[in-house]
């Protein structure tokens, strides 16, 4: 089964990522900036020649930028540790796979009687 999340970064709490990354001894400094860049988050719309006003947007990680995936990887890390360890899965050969991750598309395999 292949689950597509590509909607997950929408709903990714920030203020739970920043939350992990200082539970794993990351620097504060760099948090704070994450802090400040995504809770000042403006936009504006464009659609042919009309430009909307800027307005505000809530939590979720930021498409299309270089950090995204690994900061989404690492918001939903715990998940995937238990997923990997569960113990459900199938083999391929002698290789045991049940999950694979990158980013928002995420694989989870397990062998149908």
């Amino acid at each position: 089964m292949i689950v597509d999340f590509t909607k997950a970064f929408d709903k990714v709490n920030y203020w739970k990522l920043f939350g992990k990354l200082l539970n794993k001894k990351v620097n504060v400094n760099i948090i704070c900036i994450f802090a400040f860049w995504y809770s000042n988050q403006q936009v504006c719309l464009r659609w042919h020649n009309t430009v909307s006003d800027w307005f505000t947007i809530g939590n979720e990680t930021r498409q299309g930028k270089v950090l995204s995936p690994a900061l989404f990887a690492f918001y939903i890390k715990d998940l995937l540790s238990d997923l990997a360890h569960s113990g459900i899965g199938c083999n391929v050969g002698s290789v045991f796979f049940n999950v694979l991750a990158y980013a928002d598309d995420i694989g989870s395999f397990a062998k149908t009687d």
